[in-house]
């Protein structure tokens, strides 16, 4: 499958590297973590066009293995929730749950959350794009 390798792969590579510094960005100034919320759409984007090629790549293309390419794209899918994963803790989340031990997260502590769980989900979807596309180029 030569479109992903051409096409897809190297989108995904640039979203990550985006949401990377988006990421570090974020844990150097609070201040950025506004510009890391833009970010983490454009990569809920991505990835569902990301989902399209794999999903179409799986149904036109070569014999490749079924599972390990579901498994990676699953693992792609199951990124996305930790992005944002400090709005947990802010303080609209503390007055809707009852629980008295809930930590309430000051705006900076949101942000630097926020920051490095991008920066490690860009890694981790840089390397679920990387083995895609070393499973389809395997495939061809």
């Amino acid at each position: 499958m030569e479109y992903y390798a051409a096409t897809v792969y190297p989108v995904v590579l640039a979203a990550s590297a985006v949401l990377a510094l988006a990421g570090v960005a974020s844990l150097v100034v609070v201040r950025a973590h506004r510009v890391l919320t833009w970010v983490v759409t454009g990569i809920y984007v991505v990835v569902g066009a990301h989902l399209v090629a794999v999903v179409a790549g799986l149904l036109s293309g070569p014999d490749v293995d079924l599972v390990i390419t579901a498994g990676y794209l699953l693992a792609s899918l199951g990124l996305l929730p930790l992005l944002g994963i400090a709005r947990l803790g802010a303080p609209e989340a503390k007055r809707a749950d009852v629980d008295p031990d809930r930590p309430v997260l000051q705006p900076d502590q949101i942000a630097r959350v926020d920051g490095a769980v991008a920066v490690a989900v860009a890694i981790a979807l840089a390397v679920v794009s990387w083995r895609l596309t070393e499973v389809f180029g395997a495939a061809s």
